[in-house]
Order: C-alpha cells, then sequence, then structure tokens
C-alpha cells in the first residue's frame, strides 16, 4: 500500500521574487547554480516565468542560498505539531540562547530594533524588511557562530528581556576574526511595543539562564535547566512551553 500526496500553490508573482533575490546577492548567478546545482538557462527561464512549476525543495534550496523568504505556504499548513504556533511558529529547533549587551556608547538602549535594522538596510547591509518578513545579519564575537547550524533557532535575550526568536539561515560566517555575522530570520520578535514592557525571560523559560559574554549556548548546558526539565523529554516541553508563553505577548 502506498500514500501519496501532492499538493500545489498558485504564485503568480514568484518569478520577480526570483529575480530581485538573485540581483540583490553578492554573487554571481553562475556561483549560484552552481550551488543550486541548476543551470543558469533554468533559472533565467524561472525569472521569465517559463516554467509552469518549480519544486518546493529547490525554492527551499534557493530561499536558504539566497537568505530570504517567498513566504510559500499550502493550503494545510494550519495542521501543526505541538510546537508550532498559531501563527506556524514551529520551536523544534530552539536550542540555543545568546545574551545581546549593547555597549555603554549603543545608540539605542536595545539592539537590533525595528530602526537599527532599517538603518542596516538604508547603509548597504544585505537586509529584507518587507511586511513580517525580516532578515538581517547578526553578530558574533570571533568564530562563535560557528558551531551553529542552519535552521538552528536562538533565543536572544537582552536586559533581562527575550526580545527575539530567530533562524539561522546560512551555513557559514562571514566578517573578520574579531567579528563575525551570521544571517539570520526573525521568527519572532514584537517591533510594535515598547520592549521594557515585555515579560521577564525567567517567565518566558521558565527557568532564569544568567551568564556572561555574547556567546551562543545550549540550553540543556545550564545546570538550572537540567534541573527545572527534568523529563526524558524536556527539551520538546520546554520548546512547547516557550512557544506557549510568547503566543501569549
Amino acid at each position: 500500500m502506498r500514500v501519496r500526496k501532492v499538493q500545489e500553490v498558485n504564485c503568480p508573482n514568484l518569478h520577480n521574487q526570483l529575480k530581485e533575490a538573485r540581483r540583490s546577492a553578492d554573487r554571481s548567478l553562475l556561483q549560484i547554480c552552481k550551488r543550486l546545482d541548476i543551470s543558469p538557462t533554468y533559472w533565467y527561464r524561472l525569472e521569465r516565468d517559463e516554467t509552469e512549476t518549480i519544486s518546493y525543495d529547490l525554492l527551499q534550496k534557493i530561499e536558504r542560498e539566497l537568505s530570504c523568504d517567498f513566504g510559500i505556504e499550502f493550503p494545510d499548513s494550519k495542521r501543526r505539531n505541538s510546537n508550532t504556533g498559531r501563527q506556524g511558529m514551529n520551536f523544534s529547533r530552539l536550542q540555543w540562547i545568546k545574551v545581546v549587551t549593547p555597549p555603554a556608547d549603543y545608540p539605542s538602549y536595545w539592539a537590533y530594533t525595528p530602526q537599527e535594522i532599517e538603518g542596516m538596510k538604508e547603509s548597504g547591509l544585505q537586509v529584507i524588511n518587507h511586511g513580517s518578513i525580516t532578515i538581517f545579519p547578526l553578530g558574533f564575537k570571533g568564530k562563535q557562530s560557528a558551531q551553529l547550524d542552519v535552521g538552528d533557532l536562538i533565543a536572544l535575550k537582552q536586559h533581562a528581556k527575550i526580545t527575539h526568536i530567530v533562524e539561522i539561515l546560512d551555513d557559514q560566517f562571514f566578517g573578520t576574526d574579531e567579528w563575525s555575522n551570521r544571517y539570520v530570520k526573525i521568527i519572532w520578535w514584537k517591533p510594535d511595543i515598547d520592549w521594557d514592557s515585555l515579560p521577564h525571560s525567567k517567565e518566558v523559560l521558565g527557568v532564569d539562564l544568567n551568564y556572561q559574554g555574547g556567546q551562543p549556548l545550549l540550553f540543556d548546558s545550564f545546570k538550572s535547566f537540567k534541573y527545572t526539565w527534568k523529563s526524558t523529554d524536556a527539551l520538546k516541553e520546554f520548546q512547547a512551553f516557550v512557544l506557549n508563553q510568547l503566543s501569549k505577548i
């Protein structure tokens, strides 16, 4: 017995989105196609809307390679597992926390605000900040981000608040030995409210996690985490808890 499921969704503007993503890339079309294992001829056919379909797997590869999101959703996307929220947030890869500490001379009390991200875009950095999609380079000291995999989720904590949940999009860091970046997509944040009004991180995480430095750390590397979340499915239960807490905000 075999079970087969085939779905299609109409995306009339996808060819223009592909063209814009290619023009915004920091590499040639030949380099892009080599990474995607497709021909430039096929890419141009996609841009000219000369193909009837494109595989979802290839589209996801393009999104990862060019650090973009075309916003494709299928009709059954409302069916979620316990770690997926009402707005489609999937927290099954939420394993990391990173403390963000803006220096004393920083122009803003908070880092990675909507205004700062828009400023990155205006300064020439490759940033997408349109509608519900926000992608920007997240900074790390040295090569701290090397341990992070594509698809991993990080909770950003600053001033005892969880201000962002972000997803790693690229498979390698870029920058200098002193400071590097990884492109991330914001999965959760509240850009339109005063972040001082956000609940304390302990309320969101169910445990108080404190450490010095901005390196990303695994949640289950903390003794306090292991003490609080003790079951065999501790990480899954934690992810579901965090998702529920953030959904209330």
